[in-house]
């Protein structure tokens, strides 16, 4: 998972009954079983990938790489036509040269499929994988481990559009566990772009699991259980309470074209949500009385040319911020010199990466 997320995601995979026996620095570990694995690649919302540890050992040199990689038996673990990807995560004092490190896996894996399988060995694919192999580096130590989501779990499939500088569903959802929002009360987006935060807040007040009907790596794996993981669906279907009378999402997007791509997303894929959204103006917008929790990824005016644009819009969030009912707000941004002027202090803030941008939720 992303830096910053780590209590998120301790915290949806226990209440997915999943056991979390530690947590490291972006990721958590967790014992289950093969029904939890598939529970944990449809149900949480705040998590990168979920990854199934094969051997882990100490990092010393390429040789090693190659050395064990050669001793796994992957052909017990899946077909020797599968198309394969490897890639490195993490980072070792000793591993520094990520193409040749992935050299010496991908060696390895093939060496061992050739010896065993009469000479055939599975094919490299980067773009359409069947099987995802991941080298997980942390100082001294490699784990080699299959990756059983495949596709990245931010890609629910809802996100066909998007505006010009869309937030992660990973993230919205984990801005959103992390900002205080309890999940019944009024939820606004003032500066929504194409609906992602309230997208991911219906989901979680409806108890949605976000990845339901989408493709895994696991299924292309010897063991993959097709009736286990379809009673798994169900239990997390049965979890649902999507007739949440009186909740109320709301967003305001001033850009017309990026209101537009946020209605087509919502007509298409939550249909059936109390999303409201509306092409206005925050600065002028009327709010009613509700006891709003706001949430937002204001832009952050760090591109050349919008410098200057950034400090009036941070100060009419702020203003815009003391006159919403409700009192409570968090507000997601990697322009830490502007925020001051929306009222954000680091003091109250969680630090939170976007990509390669330090982002912070002030709270």
């Amino acid at each position: 998972c992303r830096g910053g997320l780590e209590p998120v995601v301790a915290g949806e995979l226990r209440a997915l009954g999943i056991e979390v026996t530690g947590r490291r620095k972006r990721a958590v570990e967790i014992e289950t079983d093969l029904g939890g694995i598939y529970r944990a690649n449809m149900g949480l919302r705040s998590a990168l990938n979920v990854l199934r540890p094969i051997r882990s050992f100490n990092a010393r040199n390429y040789d090693l790489l190659y050395y064990q990689s050669r001793k796994t038996n992957w052909h017990k673990l899946f077909p020797v036509d599968a198309r394969i990807r490897i890639d490195v995560k993490g980072h070792s004092p000793k591993i520094t040269h990520t193409r040749y490190a992935i050299h010496r896996v991908k060696d390895g894996i093939t060496d061992t499929f050739r010896k065993l399988c009469d000479g055939a060995r599975p094919s490299i694919d980067k773009r359409d994988p069947d099987v995802h192999v991941v080298l997980h580096l942390e100082k001294h130590r490699a784990t080699l481990a299959l990756d059983t989501s495949g596709t990245p779990l931010f890609k629910r499939g809802y996100r066909t559009e998007h505006g010009e500088a869309p937030i992660k569903e990973d993230l919205a959802a984990g801005l959103l566990s992390l900002s205080g929002w309890d999940r019944r009360s009024p939820l606004l987006d003032p500066m929504c772009g194409a609906g992602t935060l309230l997208f991911e807040g219906w989901m979680m007040a409806a108890g949605i699991a976000p990845n339901l009907r989408r493709r895994f790596g696991f299924e292309a794996l010897h063991d993959y259980d097709r009736s286990r993981h379809d009673a798994e669906r169900e239990r997390l279907i049965a979890g649902e309470c999507r007739d949440r009378e009186g909740l109320r999402l709301l967003g305001l997007e001033i850009d017309e074209r990026t209101f537009h791509t946020a209605q087509r997303i919502r007509d298409r894929y939550f249909a059936q949500a109390p999303v409201e959204l509306r092409h206005a103006d925050f600065r002028t917008a009327d709010l009613g009385a509700d006891p709003w929790t706001v949430v937002c990824n204001p832009p952050y005016g760090m591109r050349s040319g919008e410098e200057e644009d950034i400090g009036p819009l941070y100060k009419s969030l702020g203003t815009f911020l003391r006159g919403v009912p409700g009192g409570r707000a968090g507000i997601y941004t990697a322009n830490h010199e502007a925020a001051p002027l929306f009222g954000g202090r680091v003091e109250q803030s969680v630090e939170l990466l976007n990509g390669s941008l330090e982002g912070r939720l002030y709270q």
